[in-house]
């Protein structure tokens, strides 16, 4: 489906505020105000970049939280970080036709909305969930917003200009055991191109790449121990890895090196990226 792209990804904390000094004192993203889900028991601040953007996402209400979000109560229990992601359609009832006539299995679409504080930071939508046995790696729904970009972030000001040069999400991978299988799944439920599997023998991963409109998502599978195998060992099949997009590497090193943080080794990948 050529109008998919990525929209989202969220990020599960314990707690939101915690969450916000970290990304924002020491990693020198800008985070919007607070705005919570009415009758979904969360709360969230968002990383916006234009069209995707992170999300972190927290338990405002634990009771509303159970009955309408018991799969995030439950990796909490376990873990905080990559949790799931959505993808952005411009004509959702379209994109949701198209799923079932491909044989997939996806919801009908509901509404949702984000209430800010005072009559600022509020915004609604329209979603659909995608069935998590069409989509191994991680649980997916799709979205198509009522709002654009500016309408939705007005605050703080410039809320797409970050201070560590980061100016939006490059891939997203998603550890599999299967990388070539479970990207044809995706490409098979969603009519996204898959790329053809690529083995990288340094670090012992094979990986496949499925085209969206805005970034890369890529699977990756463990051809050996590693990492990747200890993440599919301890969390089973998850988002595994978000790689981000900057202005500068170096000056973004540099701003992460004043405040603690020390990056790998840079390298050049065999597609340039």
């Amino acid at each position: 489906m050529a109008d998919l792209y990525l929209d989202h990804v969220l990020i599960a904390v314990r707690d939101l505020e915690r969450a916000r000094r970290t990304y924002a004192n020491e990693l020198g993203f800008t985070v919007t105000p607070e705005g919570v889900h009415p009758g979904r028991g969360t709360h969230n601040r968002l990383i916006v970049f234009g069209p995707e953007y992170l999300e972190l996402i927290a338990v405002r209400d634990s009771l509303e939280a159970r009955r309408d979000r018991p799969e995030m109560l439950e990796f909490l229990g376990r873990r905080q970080g990559l949790y799931m992601f959505a993808l952005g359609s411009r004509d959702l009832d379209a994109t949701v036709a198209e799923v079932q006539r491909r044989g997939g299995h996806i919801s009908d679409p509901v509404d949702g909305a984000r209430a800010g504080a005072g009559d600022k930071g509020g915004y609604t939508w329209r979603s659909a969930y995608v069935d998590p046995a069409d989509t191994p790696g991680s649980a997916t729904f799709i979205i198509q917003h009522h709002h654009t970009i500016q309408q939705r972030y007005t605050e703080p000001a410039n809320p797409t200009v970050h201070a560590n040069g980061v100016t939006g999400i490059f891939s997203l991978s998603l550890a599999v055991r299967d990388a070539t299988t479970a990207a044809a799944a995706w490409s098979r439920t969603l009519g996204l191109a898959m790329g053809e599997p690529v083995e990288d023998t340094a670090s012992r991963v094979c990986s496949v790449r499925v085209g969206l409109g805005n970034c890369r998502l890529e699977f990756v599978s463990p051809r050996g121990d590693g990492p990747l195998a200890r993440h599919l060992e301890a969390h089973g099949e998850s988002p595994y890895l978000l790689s981000l997009r900057v202005t500068n590497v170096e000056r973004s090193a540099a701003h992460m090196a004043a405040r603690g943080i020390a990056l790998g080794d840079q390298r050049v990948s065999r597609d340039g990226a």
